[in-house]
């Protein structure tokens, strides 16, 4: 069951990978939607925003009717580690500043994007799920587990319809990071490359689990559209994929040569919950890389 509202959508990141594909999921489905990012767009109507600044967020819920909140604008984490205090101040202070903007407003629903980090960088001999123990070992994963510690204090305080997703590694289309280029790469062609090969850094037999941008979008706008939350947390559902298994069907289908590393794939993902809760079905990444070419 689906909440009904006229109300915006207020969707920050609305210019990143996850962002552009939800905004235009959101407004697909008849939602107002006021998308927002450090990197506007005037021809789709994504307006500036930094989320750091006071003035900023505050002329945001001035502008409209604000009922749901979706927070997707994030550093991510290479560039979180080449300038820690600048990252900080967006994705802690600035969430920080937003969900007090949220909460003073009156918003039914705050939807956090946030990552698997959370569980720390080391490989798991096992899925994890939200019943794990989380352990960021670096500031990224760290920051992220900090707000939905705030989310969750908020929700049990006062009933602030506080959700967040920890999402599994993303691939498809519009990664705009250069250090994971190849999450994008592999759904392009010889062409697009120059002919180049892929370099996905992980080990041949390194586990990863991974889910199509598209499908991250899908599970976003059920949380934000659900009548009721089962949960505050939760695991994005996601594919567990060989490095060596993937490198053989992009060279199959993409016709791209690939060359693999040697980093492992970090922790891996149990979004059983998810599943179950939402009767969430994920469209597996083969089929996506069958249809794009």
């Amino acid at each position: 069951m689906r909440r009904k509202s006229t109300a915006t959508v207020l969707l920050t990141g609305a210019s990143g990978q996850i962002g552009s594909q939800l905004c235009s999921l959101l407004r697909a489905g008849g939602h107002e939607v006021l998308a927002v990012d450090v990197h506007p767009n005037a021809q789709e109507k994504i307006e500036l925003c930094d989320i750091g600044r006071t003035d900023h967020v505050g002329r945001l819920f001035e502008s409209a009717a604000i009922r749901t909140v979706i927070h997707l604008a994030a550093v991510l984490p290479t560039a979180f580690r080449a300038d820690p205090l600048a990252a900080a101040e967006v994705n802690l202070t600035g969430t920080l500043l937003l969900l007090r903007a949220a909460v003073t407003h009156g918003v039914a629903r705050f939807v956090f994007g946030s990552s698997m980090s959370v569980y720390g960088s080391s490989h798991s001999a096992r899925a994890l799920s939200e019943r794990d123990l989380t352990a960021p070992d670096e500031p990224y994963g760290a920051a992220k587990r900090a707000v939905e510690l705030v989310g969750e204090s908020l929700a049990s305080a006062t009933g602030f319809g506080f959700a967040a997703l920890r999402i599994a590694r993303v691939v498809g289309p519009g990664a705009r990071s250069t250090a994971s280029g190849w999450r994008s790469q592999i759904f392009e062609n010889s062409v697009s490359t120059g002919g180049h090969p892929i370099a996905i850094p992980f080990a041949p037999s390194a586990q990863l689990s991974l889910t199509h941008v598209d499908e991250v979008a899908r599970m976003l706008l059920l949380l934000a559209e659900a009548a009721d939350l089962p949960r505050r947390i939760y695991n994005s559902p996601a594919e567990l994929w060989e490095t060596q298994r993937l490198a053989e069907l992009v060279q199959r289908v993409r016709n791209i040569a690939v060359r693999m590393g040697e980093e492992d794939g970090g922790p891996t993902c149990n979004g059983t919950l998810f599943t179950q809760d939402f009767g969430f079905r994920l469209r597996g990444l083969a089929d996506y890389l069958s249809g794009s070419r």
